[in-house]
């Protein structure tokens, strides 16, 4: 009789469950205990502001609320500041979102969602419209990531805002700015504040600029390598290669630094001359890429601009439509993204211009990577076959989606398992047997309020 091994990742699966067990529950019993904690700070708040209440002064009614946070500080060795800021986020978590304090405290959200959530949310003045608004967001922070959940709050707070986003916005401009701090080793930080998706399509150039250089950089250095061996093969002196490679490899930059490179040599000198001509890349033919979500109506100058239809920076949140029509009016083509009325599900993407329509429509679909909580943009992943070609999966759209290299790969080299299900829903399987469903960004991006939708035939 043969003794057969365990099968190494069986082994570790088996071990691992119990331990994902405790760790949830853990992290439940935090989220409840931070929701507790949040009220009993609420409740000091309350006698902070009774104190300043009887004050005689503006001057007397800060200083009660001061007494207060040094009170807790104190006694919680942090700084006093930092209590006075949570006192008061934790009246307006308990006061003002009491189903997302619930929701909290009864471990169905971590306390990052609940600060999402009211970060999105603060803005909203009537009581009424704040439950309808944690009513929209909840069932979605409750089954996604914090992160996840940011555009998607963003987006639904639109709805009951009582000042249009076109209006915050213009108001907003005015407050653009370039600031600048000083850092240790005499290094410095420079701030720009301006609309987002001038910021992201600075980022997005940079980023393909930092990426030509980077790949310029490791064809030198490959270069390098093979003169180094070369002139070993054939007995000549090796020294002047050897230094040339060691120089290379020392000057190499992370992709970070690199994009700080061009942002100097753009302000400077209003041209990348510190890469272009020293290095054979594309630098001067790279332009910003952004994707926008812009509903046909908002193409048309409007006194009113719907909270429901709000243009969008895809994943990140709604921009100014005026903008968005000048970037539609100058666009050399542009996407028409087709919606399911009422669930929003992507059906469909055509294009004016050609390219490839199954990449566009996973891209729109997809946004980012569609491994649970992951938000690595579509733009940077790889669209992976579910069910993998040499094993008889189609190529077709129900059969692919975004994977980062990240889950690519442990997709492929561990026993993480994948099903993809009508609508584009995945259903992963970890190494414990745990199912964990992620759902399509646009469809709870692109829905819309029930309160809307058509009425069935």
């Amino acid at each position: 009789m043969t003794n057969t091994a365990p099968d190494p990742a069986e082994a570790a699966a088996a071990r691992l469950a119990p331990v994902v067990a405790e760790v949830t529950e853990l992290r439940k019993q935090m989220a409840m205990l931070q929701a507790q904690e949040a009220r009993a700070m609420a409740r000091a708040d309350v006698i902070a502001e009774e104190w300043a209440d009887a004050a005689d002064s503006r001057s007397e009614a800060d200083f009660a609320h001061r007494s207060v946070a040094a009170e807790f500080a104190t006694a919680l060795r942090v700084s006093d500041r930092t209590v006075q800021r949570q006192l008061a986020d934790s009246t307006r978590l308990v006061e003002r979102f009491p189903q997302t304090t619930e929701s909290l405290e009864a471990g169905r959200i971590s306390f990052a969602h609940a600060r999402v959530i009211l970060e999105a949310g603060e803005r909203i003045t009537e009581p009424l419209l704040i439950a309808e608004y944690e009513a929209s967001v909840l069932p979605y922070a409750e089954a996604e990531s914090a992160t996840r959940l940011r555009p998607i709050a963003k987006r639904r707070a639109e709805w009951f805002l009582d000042e249009t986003f076109s209006e915050r916005h213009t108001a907003a401009t005015t407050k653009r700015s370039v600031s600048m701090q000083d850092l240790d080793d005499g290094m410095a930080e420079l701030h720009l504040v301006a609309p987002m998706v001038l910021i992201h399509g600075i980022h997005d150039r940079l980023t393909r600029m930092a990426r030509d250089v980077a790949d310029a950089d490791t064809h030198a250095i490959r270069d390098a390598r093979e003169a180094v061996k070369i002139a070993e093969q054939q007995g000549q002196d090796a020294t002047a290669a050897r230094a040339h490679l060691e120089a290379l490899l020392a000057a190499r930059r992370t992709l970070d630094a690199i994009r700080a490179d061009l942002v100097a040599d753009l302000l400077l000198a209003s041209d990348p001359i510190g890469h272009i001509g020293t290095t054979d890349t594309g630098l001067g033919s790279i332009r910003a890429s952004v994707q926008i979500t812009v509903p046909v109506l908002s193409l048309i100058e409007s006194p009113a601009d719907d909270p429901f239809d709000a243009v969008s920076l895809t994943g990140r949140g709604p921009i100014d439509p005026d903008m968005a029509r000048k970037l539609a009016a100058h666009a050399p083509g542009w996407d028409r993204v087709l919606t399911h009325p009422i669930s929003g599900a992507v059906l469909a993407v055509d294009r004016y211009s050609p390219s490839p329509p199954m990449r566009r429509l996973l891209a729109v679909r997809d946004q980012h990577c569609r491994f649970p909580g992951c938000r690595q943009s579509a733009a940077r992943s790889d669209i992976d076959h579910t069910i993998a070609w040499e094993h008889g999966g189609r190529t077709a759209t129900e059969n692919m989606a975004h994977l980062c290299r990240r889950h690519h790969t442990m997709k492929h080299h561990t026993p993480w398992s994948v099903v993809q299900k009508p609508g584009g829903v995945l259903e992963w399987t970890s190494p414990t047997g745990k199912v964990y469903p992620d759902h399509p960004s646009s469809g709870v991006y692109f829905a819309t309020d029930a309160e809307f939708d058509p009425a069935p035939f």
